[in-house]
């Protein structure tokens, strides 16, 4: 799963041998931090995710419930602050609105 929040980007997916944890990643230890400000994040520098941690998956819902229960901003891409996040995000929108018309 890709999560785009204000504060930054995780790809989230199920821990390979652990069914309880899930392996949260990210290209930017903030963008963990940002939702999980006590996770301990590894660095792996060789890893397409260099940044990455495994968390419960309850305390991943939590966070993420959270996130979603406090949100108020009615314009996303406006809701970020960080200048070189918020290009890359225009770029991600961008892409998906070219996909989106081919199948209008």
């Amino acid at each position: 799963m890709w999560l785009y929040t204000s504060y930054g980007y995780l790809s989230i997916v199920a821990h390979y041998d652990m069914p309880s944890q899930l392996l949260v990643r990210a290209r930017h230890p903030d963008h963990i931090q940002a939702l999980f400000p006590d996770a301990d994040v590894e660095y792996m520098p060789s890893a397409d995710y260099p940044f990455r941690v495994v968390l419960p998956r309850q305390m991943v819902l939590l966070a993420v419930s959270d996130y979603l229960v406090h949100m108020m901003y009615n314009n996303f891409k406006a809701s970020i602050n960080d200048k070189e996040y918020h290009d890359a995000c225009l770029s991600v929108w961008g892409t998906m609105w070219e996909y989106g018309e081919e199948h209008r």
